[in-house]
């Protein structure tokens, strides 16, 4: 399970998802940096295992996903664009993305 960050999210920091009654549902500390508007893991997600936001399945993980990692083309393939791979590589470059660890 993921969930996006509404704000840069600093390695070591705590990510937090709410319930619309302000209930506290997630807290995970980001094993990395997670820049506003991309992904985070919640759970461990791993390779194979349908990568789920919002209660909807929005891709394949391509690799074991720790939680608190962020979660994007580098691990997760789509289920709703096919990205070719020669884009792919340009995102992972431009984002200064780094295989974990």
């Amino acid at each position: 399970m993921v969930a996006t960050a509404l704000e840069y999210t600093g390695r070591g920091e705590s990510a937090r998802v709410y319930n619309p009654q302000n209930e506290l549902l997630f807290e995970v500390k980001a094993e990395e940096d997670i820049p506003f508007g991309n992904k985070i893991a919640l759970t461990r997600i791993s390779k194979g295992e349908r990568v789920i936001k919002y209660g909807a399945p929005i891709g394949v993980a391509v690799r074991d996903i720790q939680k608190g990692r962020m979660v994007h083309v580098h691990n997760v393939r789509s289920a709703a664009v096919d990205i070719p791979e020669n884009i792919r590589i340009e995102i992972i470059r431009q984002m200064n993305i780094r295989e974990e660890d």
